[in-house]
Order: C-alpha cells, then sequence, then structure tokens
C-alpha cells in the first residue's frame, strides 16, 4: 500500500480512518453436501465468476454460515418438480428472517446410479443416497428389488463414500459430475421417475452485508501530463481497463458511467475512448470539475455504476497514476 501525505482540497483526500483496502473479492458461497452435489451447479449458474464453495452437512448449518459471516452467500433448494416443495431448505431459512434471497436458478436433475469399477448391475445389493433423491427414484428400486436403497446426508457425500468403501456391492445415486470427480463407474443414467426432473435453488445474503444491493458505483480516477486528446484517450482506457479487471466485470454488468475532468482538459472528451473500447451500449456522460484552488491539476475522474449478475464483493475504487495521491489507501502497487 502506497503512503502519502499530500492532501488536495477536492474532498477526496485519504480517508481520515485509515480504510483498509477490500480483503479478497472471491465470494465465499456454502451449500449443503459434499463434493459433486447438484448445489454445486446452481452455484456454477449462479455465480459465472470463480467463487469459493464451501460444503456443510445440512441446509441449517449452510444458512447459519452466512449469518455468522463465515460464507457471504449459500444455495438452498426449495422446490422440486418431482415432490413439490424442499421442507427443510424452507425450515432452514425461516430460522434465520435476516436473510435476502438474491437470486435463483432452476437445475436439471439427472441421477445416475455410480458404483466401483468391476462393479455389476446384478451384483450391487445397496444404492445410497439423500433421502429426497432417492423418492425421485422409485421406479428403478422397483424393478431392482435386489437393489436396497440406503439413505445418506448427500448425493455428492454418497458418491464419495462409496468410492472410499471399494465395495463392488454398493452404489451410490448421484450426477454425473459425482462419478467424475470421485472416480466412479456410471451403470445406468438417468434413473430418476420423470425425466425433466429439475431443483429451484435460492441465493441468499445477509442483510447486514452490502451483497444484496443489486447496483453499485465504483469510483476511479487517473491523470495525464498534458491536454493531449492521445493522453487523454489512453489514461481513460487505461482506467477503464483496471476498473473491469480488478472487479471482474462484463460489459453488460455495467449501467452507466459518468465523467469528470478538471478546468484545464479541454481538448477531448473521455466518452470517446470508451466507445472506442466498444462500450457503445453503455450511457456515458462527460462534465468540468469545480475548480477549486488547490485541486489536483490535469486529473480525470470516472464514477462506473454497474449492476453485477450475481452478488459478489467488489474493488470499488481505482486509482492510478498522480492520482494514487487521492486515495494512498486503497493504491495498488503493479
Amino acid at each position: 500500500m502506497l503512503k502519502s501525505q499530500e492532501l488536495h482540497r477536492n474532498g477526496t483526500g485519504p480517508h481520515a480512518s485509515g480504510e483498509p483496502h477490500p480483503r479478497s473479492l472471491t465470494m465465499r458461497v456454502a451449500f449443503q453436501g459434499d463434493r459433486g452435489a447438484y448445489a454445486e451447479d446452481a452455484i456454477a449458474q449462479i455465480w459465472r465468476h470463480a467463487v469459493e464453495a464451501i460444503p456443510v452437512p445440512t441446509f441449517a448449518g449452510a444458512v447459519h454460515a452466512v449469518h455468522e459471516g463465515n460464507a457471504d452467500a449459500c444455495v438452498i433448494p426449495v422446490e422440486n418438480s418431482s415432490i413439490g416443495k424442499v421442507e427443510a431448505g424452507w425450515s432452514a431459512l425461516a430460522a434465520h428472517p435476516d436473510l435476502r434471497i438474491v437470486g435463483e436458478t432452476l437445475v436439471a436433475v439427472r441421477h445416475c446410479l455410480l458404483a466401483p469399477k468391476g462393479a455389476t448391475l446384478d451384483g450391487l445389493r445397496t444404492a445410497s443416497s439423500h433421502p429426497v433423491a432417492l423418492i425421485q427414484c422409485n421406479r428403478f428400486f422397483e424393478t431392482h428389488r435386489w437393489i436396497k436403497p440406503g439413505k445418506s446426508f448427500d448425493t455428492g457425500g454418497a458418491a464419495r463414500e462409496v468410492a472410499e468403501s471399494g465395495d463392488l456391492s454398493r452404489a451410490a445415486i448421484a450426477s454425473l459430475a459425482a462419478a467424475q470427480r470421485y472416480g466412479l463407474c456410471v451403470l445406468e443414467e438417468g434413473i430418476q421417475d420423470q425425466r425433466d426432473n429439475h431443483t429451484r435453488f435460492v441465493a441468499v445474503v445477509s442483510q447486514r452485508s452490502q451483497l444484496w444491493r443489486r447496483t453499485h458505483a465504483i469510483r476511479g480516477a487517473t491523470s495525464v501530463d498534458e491536454d493531449d486528446p492521445k493522453q487523454i484517450a489512453e489514461a481513460t482506457r487505461e482506467l477503464l481497463g483496471q476498473i473491469v479487471e480488478r472487479n471482474s466485470l462484463e460489459v453488460e454488468e455495467i449501467v452507466s458511467v459518468l465523467f469528470t475532468v478538471t478546468h484545464d482538459l479541454k481538448s477531448a472528451f473521455p466518452a470517446l475512448a470508451a466507445r472506442e473500447m466498444g462500450w457503445v451500449g453503455v450511457p456515458l456522460l462527460c462534465a468540468s470539475e469545480i475548480p477549486v484552488e488547490g485541486s489536483m491539476e490535469r486529473c480525470l475522474r470516472a464514477l462506473v455504476q454497474v449492476e453485477p449478475r450475481a452478488p459478489r464483493p467488489l474493488d470499488t475504487h481505482v486509482y492510478l497514476r498522480k492520482a494514487i495521491a487521492l486515495r494512498p489507501d486503497v493504491a495498488v502497487r503493479d
């Protein structure tokens, strides 16, 4: 972190509180189950960016992790096309009314019969899975009566346990992803009663966090040596590029941008450089700063309003070149 004693009379100098640089921007998302659970598909569909998925044994545990701040969000199943309402999911949510639902997705549920290498369908004696998954496969057990259902806390967990046991008489009912994760063979695929089986998951965050907000504003500033169109364009491209990179933004997530320049910059509009970057569908506006005596010269600022596809932490300030002196507390060394 850069240090500077320089202050500027423009209302954007370093905070007296010494505001720390934001923590890791990786979203921590809790889910019930083990690796390979269908909840991981829900996480991938809601968050297109890389997240840290945190497996916990129960729905209540996933929700509690968000309530206690040990996770930024969690995904909870609330409805299935075969059995209807997922009561355990709703009960876990009801226990923490301070949480907010911020998104949802439908996950296709295609159950597979998984077993260790060398196992055969005739040689199986048990098939374990989450109780809900077992109910969704009633027809399979009716036509394979020598295979007895066994309850497990999760589909992914059932697959892991079968893989660890190496018992050729044991199988698990889980996803194809679980088979790949734990090195199991797929003896049968699509054994659920309904071909079009899907589960609705909701994404939940804490009311105390700012993650439930749909729109966020990201500030940035930079400087140029001369009032030159090429320098203004280059500085604008660098600033916007850093804002996008540090926040893992997509252009479609940008709502609008307000540019301001100090009174000594008159040769070019920063918005032109943004248009040349491909931001043709983003509303842009340029304005001139109030010429307060003692404020930084040849400075260009941007206020970028964004609406992320899914809630996640954002690195809200990007200050470059001489403008680092405006906010040394959030500056990052290259």
